[in-house]
């Protein structure tokens, strides 16, 4: 049952989706899933209106799916020509009649969760299309000169936006909790095997809000009960653990983020290119976290070169140059929404100085002296790998700047970026006789965002 038919007009339409759902089986409530996506070809709907659609809809379906479907291609149409303030005012009534309608009377049945599942995900995609223009909007209005109503008008479009998010994730919302509701019981066909494509279209409204806590709280109830994910289609899989690292990346749990984007880059098909170089855009700057380079190669590949000036910064032990590739590249981490991420690196820049060192002086015990010389030498520009004696500098006169190296020291012990002490008796770094420099996937980080 996988494939996807053209239809000459709403009649067939209508006929072929009243047919495949007579067969009341989750197969081919995929099948008609595969037949409402916005990227579907709608070419019989030209010239029609909203009276004959619904027509139509009363010849083929019994209610509530006539007012369903009726609904489904008036949103189609508002889709198609772009007004998609309409077309989410309605797709946002169907997942709402959905859930009444269907969900919430419909026992012992789940053939109809894809069709759910599809119709959450178009309320999405309306969502975002909404925002865009009311942020184009926002963008004109800017243009112009009248700075009062800039002034007004820019801050209403805002909390539109915000608004239309809201809306979309309540409505989804209310599904996931009917579907979750049914997990607790022995029902046969549970309607449970549509939560993971629910949390998938959640977390992304979420994350759109920055309700990080609500997000988080789908995807913990997903990892407690994994046979959710076993069961799911593998486009839902993949969407799933992008989210999951994009939230371990907001905790700074790095090596789980590793994971998952892991999984999703595996699985994710040769041909679809973006969604790859999205991936990735992620995985390499976790990847550099754990103290993993990824290679010249993989980076022209996914056109991603401006993470190889932080790989050179790093590699050099030159806090001057990570800074100025930090402000240069800030934008880019931005528009990937983990610019938070960049609090991280200084960290693995100073824990390469106190590395290169140890190793120049051959041994574990380390004058502070040294340390702060090489730190200063870093800031100012010098590549701390190209030092081959440690030249001693003299920083009693800047007692502030001792102390903030003291301070960046004692943080890389507490992180656990190095295994060592500090001894005040003789100024020196003690490193430990085991492993002075532990995987950074054992390091403790905080994102500054959640400090209290």
């Amino acid at each position: 049952l996988n494939y996807t038919l053209d239809f000459s007009s709403v009649s067939a339409f209508f006929k072929k989706i009243s047919e495949w759902g007579h067969n009341g089986t989750y197969e081919y409530g995929k099948l008609i899933k595969r037949h409402l996506s916005f990227h579907c070809e709608y070419n019989f709907l030209q010239n029609l209106n909203e009276d004959n659609i619904s027509v139509v809809a009363n010849q083929y379906f019994h209610n509530p799916f006539n007012y369903i479907f009726h609904m489904h291609l008036n949103s189609v149409i508002c889709h198609a020509f772009k007004r998609y303030s309409d077309g989410f005012q309605q797709q946002l009534e169907l997942v709402k009649a959905f859930n009444s309608k269907v969900l919430q009377k419909t026992r012992n049945e789940n053939w109809f969760m894809p069709i759910c599942c599809q119709f959450c995900k178009n309320l999405v995609v309306l969502a975002k299309l909404v925002s865009v223009q009311l942020y184009f909007f926002v963008y004109i209005i800017f243009l112009s000169f009248q700075i009062f109503k800039m002034a007004l008008n820019t801050c209403n479009n805002q909390v539109n936006i915000k608004t239309k998010f809201q809306e979309a994730a309540d409505a989804i919302l209310q599904c996931y909790q009917l579907c979750q509701a049914e997990l607790q019981s022995d029902i046969v066909n549970s309607k449970e095997i549509g939560l993971l494509s629910l949390t998938n279209c959640l977390c992304e409204l979420f994350f759109k809000l920055g309700q990080i806590d609500d997000c988080s709280v789908c995807i913990e109830f997903i990892i407690k009960n994994n046979s959710l994910f076993d069961k799911a289609d593998k486009v839902d899989k993949i969407k799933y653990k992008c989210y999951c690292g994009q939230l371990f990346l907001l905790k700074w749990n790095f090596k789980e983020a590793e994971e998952s984007f892991t999984f999703a880059l595996k699985n994710v098909p040769e041909r679809y290119k973006s969604l790859r170089q999205i991936i990735v855009k992620y995985l390499i700057p976790t990847g550099i976290l754990l103290g993993k380079v990824p290679s010249k190669k993989l980076l022209e590949t996914y056109d991603l070169m401006f993470f190889h000036e932080f790989i050179v910064a790093l590699r050099n032990g030159n806090i001057s140059q990570l800074s100025s590739a930090i402000e240069s590249n800030g934008i880019s981490f931005a528009k990937l929404g983990i610019s938070f991420l960049l609090h991280a690196f200084p960290s693995l820049c100073y824990r390469r100085i106190v590395r290169i060192i140890a190793r120049i002086l051959g041994t574990k015990i380390i004058p502070l002296q040294y340390l702060y010389c090489a730190f200063n030498l870093s800031t100012e520009g010098r590549n701390v790998i190209s030092i081959q004696n440690c030249p001693i500098t003299h920083l009693t006169d800047n007692c502030d700047r001792c102390k903030e190296y003291h301070c960046i020291l004692i943080n890389l012990i507490a992180k656990g970026n190095i295994n060592a002490s500090i001894s005040t008796a003789d100024d020196t770094l003690v490193l430990s006789d085991s492993i002075s420099f532990p995987s950074l996937s054992e390091a403790i980080y905080t994102n500054p965002l959640f400090l209290e």
